[in-house]
């Protein structure tokens, strides 16, 4: 199995996403990010994104429903009903044709699912932290398949969708992501455990262990990106006044700003 076969496989058995890392692009990792702590005879980390609804964060910008929508069909069951039997079909391939395959979530063994699907050429690490895709934004989750067969890999992606944007920053209300002297952002994660505006938990082995994907930042980040990114809609998302709480619990609501007016 080729690169070709291996990614077409992928795409008919459900993957938005999929990409190759090559051994040289991580080979020389710290051991605790370093695939083959796993898996030791790893040459390629094949990278398998689904990707999330943009109707599974409805509930939560309303403020009317948050677990049942992304809460399942964002999270819980996006990583763990659909993303794993791709993933799972993909190794069964894999290993239908003599190599070996180590299907693993995307928090999976404590490797670094962002930076593996960066250089797997799917996109780049925003400034908010969020993995960005030029097809979804902000909009997906990923799986790893570790294996000993050498595919060719893919090329790093020449990606900047956070040039001049701030979003998630300003949409912080807890001002959990603050911004560093030389323009970086950087996140209190005890602070952001805080978080009431759409932010949830997650399992170890959880692709977003402290997932923002919903939250206010997630949301703003997705409404920046709206017309820059492949997947487009006919309306737009927003489509009213954004609700917020700060770090009492007490609710604000900001008017929503039309274009052109």
């Amino acid at each position: 199995m080729d690169s070709k076969q291996l990614k077409r496989k992928a795409r008919e058995r459900g993957a938005d996403l999929v990409g190759i890392a090559s051994a040289a692009r991580w080979a020389d990792w710290p051991s605790a990010l370093n695939p083959r702590r796993i898996q030791p005879k790893c040459q390629s980390v094949i990278v398998v994104g689904r990707k999330v609804l943009r109707g599974a964060l409805r509930g939560v910008e309303e403020g009317t429903s948050f677990y049942s929508t992304y809460g399942m069909y964002g999270k819980e069951w996006n990583e763990t009903a659909f993303l794993v039997r791709v993933i799972h079909d993909v190794a069964l391939a894999l290993e239908a044709s003599g190599a070996e395959a180590v299907p693993l979530l995307g928090g999976g063994a404590g490797l670094d699912a962002k930076a593996l699907a960066r250089e797997a050429g799917l996109g780049v690490i925003g400034k908010g932290g969020f993995f960005l895709t030029p097809d979804y934004g902000h909009r997906q989750r990923f799986g790893l398949i570790l294996t000993d067969l050498a595919l060719e890999g893919d090329a790093v992606a020449p990606l900047d969708l956070c040039k001049d944007c701030s979003a998630c920053l300003e949409a912080c209300s807890l001002a959990a992501l603050k911004r560093e002297g030389d323009g970086a952002f950087i996140l209190d994660e005890t602070l952001c455990a805080s978080c009431r505006n759409g932010r949830q938990g997650g399992s170890a082995t959880a692709y977003e262990g402290n997932d923002r994907l919903a939250a206010a930042c997630g949301r703003a980040c997705l409404v920046a990106l709206e017309g820059r990114i492949g997947n487009r809609f006919d309306a737009p998302f927003r489509k009213r006044s954004t609700w917020s709480r700060d770090i009492e619990g007490r609710v604000s609501v900001t008017p929503l700003e039309r274009k052109g007016s």
